[in-house]
């Protein structure tokens, strides 16, 4: 009997949401998020495709004047409120529907963000943030942030990197 798939560590280069690298250690999934210093007000997030080695933008965020995403869209889609892509539900939760149709609830929990999903079960989350560790708590990082994905949960990919981004924006600034 083969053994189930194993979860995948996405790695973040840095702790930076705005300027950022995603990805395993296999390069077979990764992302880059950019914000430019002369255009703050729009971050990137592209797909690097393994096969061809091109770059596809999966996403747009619009940045408020103070650096808060106001609006995002997917997969060259129309701008939509944050609000709408990633709706508040409950005072530490918010939801959001991937691209599988699925309704994905990230909430904070035990000091980390978790992402169920509706169909699954509460206690199993299908990806969990992992914040970075840093020797003595203030030097160089002994361990880099990483998201933990499940299998199921790699179908709704993009609108999950997206949603972390979102929901990790909010809980750095205190919001969730």
């Amino acid at each position: 009997m083969p053994a189930p798939p194993q979860p995948q560590k996405i790695m973040l280069t840095t702790t930076s949401l705005r300027n950022v690298v995603l990805s395993n250690q296999s390069d077979v999934i990764y992302y880059e998020v950019i914000t430019p210093k002369w255009a703050q007000g729009v971050t990137t997030i592209s797909r690097l495709d393994p096969n061809t080695r091109q770059y596809d933008v999966i996403g747009e965020m619009k940045n408020d004047l103070r650096g808060n995403a106001s609006e995002v869209k997917l997969y060259g889609g129309a701008l939509q409120p944050v609000a709408k892509f990633l709706e508040k539900d409950g005072i530490k939760q918010s939801t959001f529907h991937g691209k599988d149709g699925k309704r994905y609830t990230w909430r904070a929990r035990h000091r980390r963000l978790e992402l169920v999903r509706e169909d699954m079960p509460e206690d199993k989350p299908v990806a969990v943030y992992h914040k970075q560790k840093r020797f003595a708590y203030v030097l160089k990082m002994s361990q880099h942030p990483y998201l933990e994905v499940d299998p199921v949960a790699m179908d709704t990919l993009d609108s999950l990197i997206m949603s972390f981004l979102l929901i990790e924006r909010q809980r750095r600034e205190g919001e969730l």
